[in-house]
């Protein structure tokens, strides 16, 4: 988290950080539905194409449902299913639970590409965890961009239907 931070301050995004419990997925929200995290809460998925070993994370308004097979025709990939905990901590280095756009800075060297669904950009602020999911940043999705070029990572932003 405090890298996260590190290089929100060092790039001048200005963002809001919210300490929470433990999130791990959609079936914790029950838990936190009284929170303000500052920004439209974003899901990631970690993704692997089956047939070329190339990995992806997409991040999407988390009311939004994931159609892998749209997903997979988009970027012109195989077969896309979910990766596995170990790949997650080989490519990304971070744990299930704190995934996320974010995860490019603990992991500068990654060949994860970054899909970004493009009703994201359209939010005022978004909220990610800050590679640690007890908490959230919330920033202008404007941001994104600058996040990635500063690490000169592949992403591309496309229309994720549901």
């Amino acid at each position: 988290m405090e890298e996260v931070i590190n290089v929100f301050n060092k790039l001048g995004i200005d963002y809001t950080l919210v300490r929470h419990i433990a999130i791990f997925s959609r079936a914790d929200e029950e838990k936190v539905k009284d929170i303000d995290f500052k920004g439209e809460i974003c899901k990631n998925l970690f993704l692997k194409d089956k047939k070329s070993n190339r990995f992806y994370l997409v991040s999407l308004p988390v009311f939004k449902r994931a159609d892998l097979k749209k997903i997979s025709d988009e970027i012109n990939s195989h077969r896309l299913s979910f990766g596995n905990e170990e790949e997650l901590w080989e490519k990304l280095h971070i744990k299930p639970g704190s995934v996320s756009i974010l995860n490019v800075i603990g992991a500068p060297n990654t060949d994860v590409t970054f899909v970004i669904d493009k009703e994201i950009m359209g939010y005022d602020n978004v909220s990610f965890h800050p590679n640690d999911n007890t908490a959230s940043i919330a920033f202008s999705p404007k941001n994104i961009e600058k996040i990635m070029k500063e690490y000169n990572k592949t992403y591309m932003f496309l229309e994720v239907e549901e």
